[in-house]
């Protein structure tokens, strides 16, 4: 029934539509697919359209319903997403075949969640560049916080030996089991609680996670910086382990904040001993005088113990 519905409009739009690349592609008949949805398999029958310039054809009514280029409807593609990033993509295909009744294979599963998260990952990607470069200029939040807080760290995900091939590691046999993961954690916290501790604000936090290198990161937060306020609070404050990547000049970091405020930035380091000789010039070497400052307060508070 849902087929028959979906079809009462096969998606016919003349003898010609426009192919998405700059031609015309010739209507060239209907065409059955099939696409799995939240409700089971529904059959649907769409106009076709082939574009001799191109060398391949189109129905402009799987667009229309989601569906171009995948045999998964929007509603499925979402629960499946869900599924998927709750653990293995084996264990996704049973809880969608024991909780809705959805059966799909698990490297159906994976390659449909793949798909999702690299589109998500290039828009996300095109918004930052959009935001970085000051073409698309986000209103400031309101109210606007006092201060804002931006956490950034890495840490190592397991693999797979096909991500991992042609990497090198850290074991004895100098293969890497991981990959680095970069993650920026954007916050507000202007209360205290009785003890006298910050507590961060409720749903202040945003979160920006990839894989990709220290330098595409950095356009990344410094678009999510400029999208939460960094521009207009009275503070920014970055919280860092002081790695070089994080601090390291040219990779954009540096720029979330104007050079004259550069005094209310905070790099935290894991211990004083990271802030000696060739850790200190390759973590807060970048920062200068207030690099410096920053170095002997902590170093003087390690040497009274607290």
């Amino acid at each position: 029934m849902l087929g028959e519905a979906l079809s009462a409009d096969p998606g016919h739009r003349g003898p010609r539509a426009d192919c998405g690349h700059g031609h015309e592609a010739v209507f060239a008949g209907y065409r059955e697919k099939v696409t799995d949805t939240v409700l089971g398999p529904v059959t649907l029958r769409r106009a076709w359209y082939h574009c001799a310039d191109c060398g391949h054809g189109l129905a402009p009514r799987d667009a229309e319903l989601g569906v171009a280029g995948t045999s998964m409807s929007p509603g499925l593609t979402a629960m499946n997403d869900l599924a998927a990033a709750a653990g293995p993509f084996a264990g996704a295909a049973r809880l969608l075949e024991e909780l809705a009744g959805v059966a799909l294979t698990a490297r159906r599963v994976g390659r449909a969640a793949e798909a999702s998260g690299a589109a998500v990952a290039a828009a996300g990607r095109e918004r930052a560049r959009l935001i970085a470069s000051r073409k698309v200029v986000p209103l400031p939040p309101s109210p606007l916080p006092d201060k804002l807080y931006a956490a950034i760290d890495g840490t190592g995900v397991p693999m797979t030996g096909r991500e991992t091939a042609g990497r090198d590691g850290k074991g004895e046999d100098g293969r890497a089991r991981t990959r680095e993961v970069k993650l920026g954690v954007f916050f507000t916290q202007d209360k205290l609680d009785a003890d006298g501790r910050p507590v961060r604000d409720r749903a202040s936090t945003s979160i920006i996670a990839t894989f990709e290198p220290a330098s595409v990161f950095a356009g990344l937060v410094r678009a999510e910086g400029i999208r939460r306020g960094a521009d207009h609070v009275r503070q920014l404050t970055i919280l860092g382990d002081g790695a070089a990547w994080i601090c390291y000049p040219g990779i954009g970091i540096a720029d979330l904040i104007p050079v004259t405020r550069l005094s209310r930035r905070l790099m935290w380091s894991r211990c004083a001993q990271c802030l000696s000789g060739q850790a200190w010039r390759d973590s807060f070497g970048c920062f200068g005088s207030v690099g410096r400052a920053f170095r002997e307060a902590i170093l003087n508070t390690s040497s009274h113990g607290r």
